[in-house]
């Protein structure tokens, strides 16, 4: 399993990606909307973040209904942390 820096270096880049911003200015603490990222955002972001593990063997699959319940940076990193421990679970 990546490790939770890894995982929070990815999220990150795809939302630094996405609102074409440096990656070193968006913290885990970063609210999502006040970056100025929209329902569209985010499904982009987890596109991103999908297609980046599926490069890695990984079949993570962030759901559009889970895509809402992301608050903060942090929560869309745990969120994939999670969901990679998981799919690695007998």
């Amino acid at each position: 399993m990546p490790l939770a820096g890894d995982v929070f270096g990815v999220v990150r880049g795809a939302i630094a990606t996405v609102l074409e911003r440096d990656a070193a200015a968006i913290s885990a603490d970063s609210n999502l909307r006040e970056l100025g990222i929209d329902s569209l955002g985010l499904v982009a972001i987890a596109e991103m973040v999908e297609e980046h593990y599926a490069a890695h063997a990984s079949n993570l699959r962030i759901p559009d209904d889970d895509l809402d319940r992301f608050v903060t940076v942090a929560d869309a990193a745990g969120f994939v942390q999670q969901q990679l421990g998981a799919e690695r679970r007998p």
